[in-house]
């Protein structure tokens, strides 16, 4: 699991790309994707699914532009993210903006964290390769953690294969003794940064290393390149992946946890049959337990 050099340099940044370009790179990757009528994407998920990005835009889309996704992208549900009406929310988004982010305004704990992580570990941009070829220990620990199947190799490098396609995409490391103990995936457009996703080995958890990643994300993007925004993303659907401490932690290490309303909108044509769809995939939910996309699907039925 070694590898012989440290890529913890902080980088200069290729050119920030903006949201036309990144609609550009995403289908020379080989997804669909479509603009918004207003500053966002609308990007195919998983082959049946179109989910809007950032997921931070919490405008309302127009029944026109609901009825273009479906057409343009061929999905058969569209998510998207609004502001609670009548205080209803069933999902929380995370994001700092703080662009004086300080170690000192932080509480007392997650101070203490970040520095057990600074004294032992070291951080910085990595490139793929390394990902690729150190990060699945990581990977598959983080994937057990939160009860989902997806945690072999096979899922690890289809997924950072067609993800690292995107020049947009970039990851950051925690390095200890020259191995990869965790690593972040991100998402780094012009003036706003999305954490895709995170990923620790359980042998390394008294590091902290998930902590000092953030630190080293929050303080590079917000303090030093002045960007608007840090994104760690939305509280999960699926059952049993141990939102409630997510959440805790989230906020321990700075992010704003915002009460929104995930909205699943299905397709006229199978949005009559929801009510058998969803007691197919409790059946399954109940054959396969630890299934990533039963569980995924069952959770967005039941919040539909």
């Amino acid at each position: 699991m070694n590898h012989t050099s440290q890529n913890i340099d902080v980088p200069e940044l290729t050119p920030q790309i903006s949201l036309k370009e990144y609609n550009s790179k995403v289908r020379e990757s080989g997804i669909d994707a479509v603009e918004g009528d207003n500053d966002y994407l609308w990007i195919k998920y998983e082959g049946l699914s179109a989910i809007r990005f950032p997921e931070f835009k919490t405008s309302k889309p127009t029944k026109e532009e609901i009825r273009r996704v479906f057409r343009e992208l061929k999905c058969l549900l569209i998510n998207y993210t609004l502001l609670p009406e009548d205080n209803y929310a069933n999902s929380t988004l995370f994001n700092c903006i703080d662009n004086e982010y300080d170690l000192q305004h932080l509480s007392k704990n997650a101070r203490r964290d970040i520095r057990i992580s600074q004294r032992n570990l070291q951080f910085g941009f990595a490139h793929w390769n390394e990902i690729l070829d150190y990060g699945l220990k990581a990977f598959a620990d983080t994937r057990k953690r939160v009860r989902l199947s997806d945690y072999d190799e096979k899922s690890f490098r289809s997924r950072f294969t067609q993800f690292r396609k995107n020049s947009a995409h970039r990851a950051v490391a925690a390095w200890f003794d020259k191995e990869i103990i965790a690593f972040m995936s991100l998402i780094v457009m012009q003036d706003f940064v999305v954490i895709q996703g995170s990923f620790s080995t359980d042998d390394h958890k008294k590091f902290c290393p998930n902590n000092g990643l953030v630190d080293f994300v929050n303080n590079y993007f917000l303090k030093v390149k002045g960007f608007s925004t840090v994104c760690y993303g939305l509280s999960s659907v699926q059952e049993n992946t141990g939102k409630e401490g997510l959440h805790l932690y989230k906020v321990r290490v700075g992010f704003e946890a915002i009460p929104v309303q995930r909205v699943f909108i299905l397709h006229p044509l199978i949005a009559p049959f929801k009510g058998i769809i969803r007691l197919l995939l409790r059946l399954l939910k109940y054959l396969l337990p630890e299934n990533r996309a039963i569980k995924k699907a069952s959770g967005i039925l039941e919040s539909y």
